[in-house]
């Protein structure tokens, strides 16, 4: 199973989280915020790397055979709700992975290079990530984007026999 687990705070990378998932036949799960703080606290708590409580969502990778971890950029960094998400899960040792980001303005090449240690520390192997941009994403002009990375997962994703 190919996992795509996303946050979203304002539906741009929910959009192409669903792309994604459409591609490559891939499960999504939203990592939802237990409350939402406000936008300048969640900024400074992203730019200083902490968590935030997340609602349950699928942690346990045993049965996943290729994790996309879909973020966007805040303050060159994650959002909250995804490092905690990435600091609860388990189950992941030599999994192959993925990052998209999607962002308004710059910080990608940090916030993938997050993900990447924090997943890499547990044993994970990084396969490639792609970056969409806010205004493509409200045009509707970020197709090319998807689809040139879901050709990078969906060979590695085919479960071993």
């Amino acid at each position: 199973m190919i996992l795509i687990v996303y946050y979203s705070g304002e539906g741009h990378t929910e959009k192409v989280a669903t792309a994604l998932a459409e591609k490559v036949g891939g499960r999504l799960a939203r990592i939802e915020p237990v409350s939402e703080a406000g936008m300048f606290r969640k900024g400074m708590m992203a730019m200083f790397g902490m968590r935030a409580e997340i609602r349950p969502v699928k942690t346990d990778l045993a049965d996943v055979d290729f994790l996309v971890v879909a973020t966007p950029v805040w303050s060159r960094k994650v959002p909250p709700y995804v490092n905690e998400y990435l600091s609860k899960v388990t189950g992941a040792a030599g999994k192959p992975f993925s990052v998209l980001v999607e962002m308004s303005g710059s910080g990608a090449e940090s916030a993938v290079e997050i993900v990447r240690k924090s997943l890499e520390a547990k044993g994970m192997r990084f396969v490639s990530s792609a970056v969409t941009v806010e205004s493509d994403v409200d045009a509707g002009r970020f197709g090319p984007t998807i689809e040139e990375f879901a050709r990078t997962i969906a060979p590695i994703a085919v479960p071993a026999a």
